[in-house]
């Protein structure tokens, strides 16, 4: 039987996120307007798009922190090399180059941990740090603001403008149709389709998915080209909206990611896990976030913030558990 939504953790995370909201207009009006959220989206775009890569993985029952690495890989070398040929065209070659390039990054580490059957989280920090040192020693270590004459003016391509309580009104940026397809195809692929319903088999129970004849590698191939292609389309959405391309892209941001995907329901045991619930889970980091600043509160508790909740959380999904056995 279908479970209805207003009975899910999705519809709770909503709830959530709407007291949050008013209880911080109470003390700040200002805060209870579309301009704040769209605020809130723009800066968490990047971090949606990341938090729905890595759900395959977690859903699976791992923990990957590549993907941040990915991500500088598929962007920067591909500026540097752009530039140099004089490249003056717009955001398409770059999004094609970027999913290319972390497509097949991916790929590379699903293969690896099929192949030589090496724990997710293990791979993943020695891949982060090679990738790393990699785009560092070969390419360069130095931040690019060089834009070509096609990005520039990209970050202020808006769907919708409001006003604001900041100068120059709030509005929301055209990469919120990268994160609605993706979104949607993402969902419609892990609820709707065989392979997709293979890895929460897998990540529920591993042993018994493969005596039922789930292939194998082709989930993780799957799962991990999804990662690296989401991180590479990330990467080079935070380049164009923030006008620079750096060479450690990220770098320290994988926990904040995974944060928001298991905030938004999803389980590191595997088995569990929404496209929804990690779009919002990584909005309500968001909004934590803008509260703090809305109510004057030093941007220095933002971690310690984030860390309670984080452990909040952990601690809700772990009786949630208990109580449905």
């Amino acid at each position: 039987m279908k479970k209805k939504f207003y009975k899910s953790y999705e519809f709770f995370l909503v709830l959530l996120l709407a007291a949050i909201w008013i209880g911080v207009a109470l003390v700040e009006p200002k805060f209870l307007s579309l301009g704040t959220f769209f605020d809130v989206f723009r800066a968490q775009t990047v971090y949606i798009l990341m938090a729905f890569g890595l759900l395959p993985v977690v859903i699976l029952g791992g923990v990957d922190i590549s993907f941040v690495a990915i991500a500088a890989l598929a962007t920067y070398p591909v500026h540097y090399y752009l530039l140099n040929h004089g490249y003056t065209g717009g955001m398409s070659v770059y999004l094609i180059a970027a999913i290319i390039i972390g497509l097949i990054a991916g790929l590379v580490i699903g293969y690896l941990n099929y192949r030589f059957k090496l724990t997710i989280f293990d791979l993943s920090l020695g891949m982060n740090t090679m990738i790393y040192g990699a785009v560092l020693f070969f390419v360069d270590a130095l931040w690019n603001f060089d834009m070509s004459t096609g990005l520039d003016g990209w970050n202020q391509k808006a769907l919708i403008t409001v006003e604001s309580v900041g100068a120059g009104g709030s509005f929301l940026h055209i990469s919120f149709l990268i994160v609605l397809i993706t979104g949607v195809l993402l969902h419609l692929f892990l609820k709707y389709t065989t392979l997709g319903r293979s890895i929460f088999a897998m990540g529920s129970n591993k042993s018994v998915a493969i005596r039922t004849g789930v292939n194998t590698k082709l989930v993780y191939l799957t799962v991990f080209g999804i990662m690296g292609l989401m991180a590479g389309l990330a990467g080079i959405t935070w380049s164009g909206l923030e006008q620079q391309f750096r060479p450690v892209l990220f770098q320290g941001k994988n926990m904040q990611v995974l944060a928001g995907v298991i905030m938004g329901g999803a389980s590191v045991r595997g088995g569990k896990g929404s496209v929804l619930g990690a779009f919002l889970g990584t909005i309500l980091i968001g909004i934590i976030g803008q509260a703090l600043v809305y109510l004057r509160i030093p941007v220095a508790w933002m971690d310690a913030v984030m860390g309670i909740t984080f452990i909040a959380f952990a601690i809700y999904q772990t009786l949630e558990s208990r109580t449905d056995k």
